[in-house]
């Protein structure tokens, strides 16, 4: 980047204390995945389970995605499909954000020039 003006900075600060992060993180310590504790590993350990959970599931979700579409007769309900799969995500989504969206009110992040 050419800079003619001045640079701008924004900071970030991370609370140590539980009680200053979200309500809906139980333990800055603790970390569980589909309800298992995985704290007990290391960092690397904890990355790698997660990549290949996300990877096992997609493989299973892709298998039977197919098995549904190669149903004989399925092809004219294929958009229907992916029309209700959309929505499902949707109002999950909507859902997973009215539980553990932080309440509190936060000030904005300005950039100063």
């Amino acid at each position: 980047m050419s800079g003619s003006g001045p640079r701008k900075y924004i900071s970030i600060s991370v609370p140590d204390k539980p009680d200053s992060m979200s309500p809906h993180i139980k333990s800055a310590d603790e970390l569980r995945v589909i309800g298992f504790n995985l704290s007990d590993f290391s960092r690397t350990i904890q990355f790698l389970i997660c990549v290949a959970g996300v990877f096992i599931f997609y493989l299973i979700y892709g298998y039977l995605q197919e098995l549904i579409f190669s149903v004989e007769g399925f092809k004219p309900f294929s958009w229907y499909l992916t029309l209700v799969q959309f929505a499902f995500y949707s109002t999950f989504g909507l859902i997973e954000l009215q539980l553990t969206q932080d309440k509190r009110r936060r000030r904005m992040l300005l950039m100063r020039k």
